[in-house]
Formats: C-alpha cells, sequence, structure tokens
C-alpha cells in the first residue's frame, strides 16, 4: 500500500456575474448566459433589408470581445434573408431594382460602421 499524496486537477464550472464594458451602440444580448466569456457578443440594432416587399437582408453591428475563435474586431453581422420566388417578367425587373436598392443600403451601413471606427467608438 502506498502512502504517497496523489492529487487531480478537476475542470469546474464556476457561474458568477462578469461585469463588461458595453459600447454605446449595443443594444443588449440575444442571450443574457453566456457559459463561457468568449460567447459574450453585443448587438447593434437590426435593420430589415427589403426594399419593395422582397426579404432580402438583415444586418445589425455586432462584436464578440472575448472571442478566440472568431475575429473580436467590431464588424457588421449581415444575414441573407430567405427570399425564394417564381417571378414574371415585371416582378423580376422589381427584384432586380430591389438588389440595387438593398446594395445601397448595406454600403451605407458599411459606412456608419467604418465611421464608428474611426471615432474610436467603443
Amino acid at each position: 500500500m502506498s502512502t504517497e499524496h496523489r492529487t487531480a486537477q478537476v475542470d469546474v464550472h464556476v457561474i458568477k456575474s462578469l461585469e463588461i464594458d458595453e459600447p454605446d451602440w449595443c443594444i443588449g444580448h440575444r442571450d443574457d448566459l453566456a457559459q463561457f466569456k468568449v460567447d459574450i457578443t453585443h448587438y447593434g440594432p437590426e435593420h430589415a433589408i427589403a426594399p419593395n416587399g422582397f426579404d432580402l437582408f438583415s444586418a445589425r453591428l455586432g462584436q464578440s470581445p472575448f472571442a478566440d475563435r472568431a475575429p473580436s474586431d467590431l464588424v457588421l453581422y449581415v444575414e441573407q434573408g430567405g427570399f425564394t420566388g417564381s417571378l414574371n417578367p415585371d416582378e423580376v425587373d422589381a427584384l432586380a431594382d430591389s438588389l440595387i436598392e438593398a446594395a445601397a443600403r448595406l454600403r451605407e451601413l458599411g459606412r456608419d460602421l467604418a465611421a464608428i471606427l474611426d471615432g474610436g467608438g467603443r
């Protein structure tokens, strides 16, 4: 029988509040319960980009300041809408016009992002 003292390292899940800086543009968090610090993401208001009723994109500012496997920089998070459809010639033209409008709106949001980054915003 050995009298040698043994130790083991055991990972534990500790639950406690974490106070973090909140950017001025952040409207809150999708989920107030992040399992890990790297899961914390700040979100800005959602911008629906749906010209002429075509649900094409949504966009919002996003930042995951503690991410270790993704960019931690402030970015414009863009989701493509689920648009599908069978269109007649006039509707195809309307969709094409909507894509041009959507591109202009995305460029505008990109310029807003650049202004925040250039202004040293949090």
